[in-house]
């Protein structure tokens, strides 16, 4: 059995932005020595670090953790919810309201002051009912 490392954002974005020759080489090294487990919260800095930093777009962005999910390298914590997420962003759902409503169990109610959100979900992501706190 292939050892595990749970990694940090640093090391995905390593790989991802390939900016820095030394620690990219460390991190391809890291990549063909274990399976790599991806938190939650690893993978929601990384789209935000890959998004604001380096402007990838939607569609790479959407590239990049599609091709991580179908990798037996890397081991998702919440694969399930990850899948959802990244179906309901690459629709049109920002990463992270994507990411929160993903965590809603179906049926329920999440509150929220951005109109933008509540007007997009039932069309990217209707199991969970958004409203607008008022």
């Amino acid at each position: 059995m292939t050892a595990t490392r749970t990694i940090d954002t640093n090391i995905l974005v390593r790989l991802f932005a390939r900016d820095d020759e030394a620690q990219l080489a460390v991190a391809s090294g890291i990549v063909s020595r274990y399976r790599l487990i991806v938190l939650s919260t690893v993978l929601l800095e990384t789209e935000w670090v890959l998004r604001s930093r380096y402007r990838f777009d939607r569609g790479r962005i959407v590239d990049v953790f599609g091709a991580m999910l179908a990798s037996e390298v890397f081991v998702f914590i919440e694969r399930e919810r990850v899948i959802r997420t990244l179906e309901a962003f690459e629709r049109g759902l920002e990463f992270a309201d994507a990411f929160h409503l993903a965590a809603v169990s179906p049926g329920e109610t999440f509150l929220t002051f951005d109109k933008d959100l509540a007007r997009l979900a039932p069309k990217h992501m209707n199991s969970v009912s958004v409203e607008l706190a008022l």
